[in-house]
């Protein structure tokens, strides 16, 4: 028992946190998928839910060991109920459209971080940061413009 609780500290000091799912039989310890791999889950998905289940379940788990197939479906299901749930993602200029490409370009440009390498909680925290960087800058920029065209026209007269 003292070692699984040693290799789940050190799995916590390496991905934060350390997800347990258990059955009648057997136990599993998961890390939160990253942004790279819900996306390629999504993608699997749209082909086959089981392989994709399954992939998820594959990148995700800690311990190398056999599973049942039964146990590997249902982790995966309760891992996804453990993380947010995010927008498809393509890149337009559509308002609600491909939002995760546009939220991982903000993480890069702001933090200069690889957002499809960090986990997904991690992404949206940025994420929200992110936005909120540039909600900042664009009051900041219309203040600017406003001083200007104020101090540009104020001391003409007509």
């Amino acid at each position: 028992m003292a070692e699984i609780a040693l290799k789940i500290e050190e799995w916590k000091k390496i991905y934060k946190e350390v997800i347990k799912v258990t059955s009648e039989e057997e136990i599993a310890y998961l890390k939160k998928p990253t942004v790279a791999t819900v996306q390629k889950f999504k993608e699997l998905k749209e082909e086959d839910q089981y392989k994709a289940l399954a992939f998820i379940f594959k990148e995700c788990v800690l311990e190398d060991k056999v599973y049942e197939d039964e146990f590997i479906l249902s982790a995966s299901k309760s891992l996804l109920e453990k993380i947010p749930k995010a927008v498809e993602s393509t890149i337009s200029k559509e308002v609600g459209v491909d939002e995760i490409k546009k939220s991982a370009a903000l993480v890069r440009h702001y933090f200069n971080k690889d957002p499809y390498a960090m986990p997904i909680d991690e992404f949206h925290q940025l994420v929200g940061e992110a936005l909120w960087l540039q909600e900042y800058k664009n009051k900041q920029l219309e203040m600017t413009l406003s001083n200007v065209l104020v101090k540009t026209f104020a001391n003409n007269s007509f």
